[in-house]
């Protein structure tokens, strides 16, 4: 049988459901937009231009998705990646995170760590885990590919592409009796389903 363990920070910082609170609020969705069809449980329609500009918030069973516009350059640089499959990591940050290594290649360092930027402050991933507990096989100057010890969840991805962040993991097929769940904005197309 399929067992899907999800780490603890990932669960503490995703919402419980999709429109669950924020800007993406089900809640204010549905008080606020002018609907040009609605139907049974679902429907697309006319809204504020507002924060997020473009953003989705959405579960398919056991895949939690979510991506919203952010600013261009944050704590954790203008561009970043961080995934997790089984016991793979990868990662990769411009400018380079403040522990990532120079130059790593089998295990062995070389060229201390010149990093000026840190993970994200929302990070789904323990900065801690990725970039200290990750047995590299090859890293050099602001990315690597290595082995972790599968103690992250089976698949988790995150990423910061200039101005849009996004995430998508693994989780329980059913949150609060719901398996599917979205809700998404861009500029002023609003949608809703569940």
């Amino acid at each position: 049988s399929l067992h899907v363990v999800a780490p603890s920070r990932v669960e503490a910082l995703m919402a419980p459901l999709p429109g669950s609170d924020g800007n993406l609020s089900r809640e204010k969705i549905i008080n606020e937009t002018a609907w040009c069809v609605y139907c049974i449980c679902q429907g697309c329609g006319l809204g504020a231009c507002d924060d997020p500009l473009f953003g989705l918030e959405t579960k398919g069973l056991c895949v939690r998705t979510a991506l919203a516009t952010t600013d261009f350059y944050d704590e954790d640089g203008m561009c970043n990646q961080v995934s997790i499959v089984c016991c793979m990591t990868h990662q990769c940050q411009l400018p380079p995170v403040d522990s990532s290594p120079v130059c790593v290649c089998f295990g062995q360092r070389c060229g201390g760590s010149w990093g000026t930027t840190e993970m994200h402050e929302n990070s789904i991933f323990d900065p801690r885990k990725v970039m200290d507990e990750t047995s590299w096989i090859v890293y050099f100057l602001c990315a690597g590919c290595g082995v972790n010890k599968c103690d992250q969840g089976c698949f988790s991805w995150q990423y910061k592409e200039c101005c849009c962040r996004g995430s998508t993991n693994l989780e329980l097929p059913m949150v609060d009796d719901v398996g599917c769940s979205s809700v998404g904005t861009a500029c002023c197309i609003w949608h809703s389903l569940q």
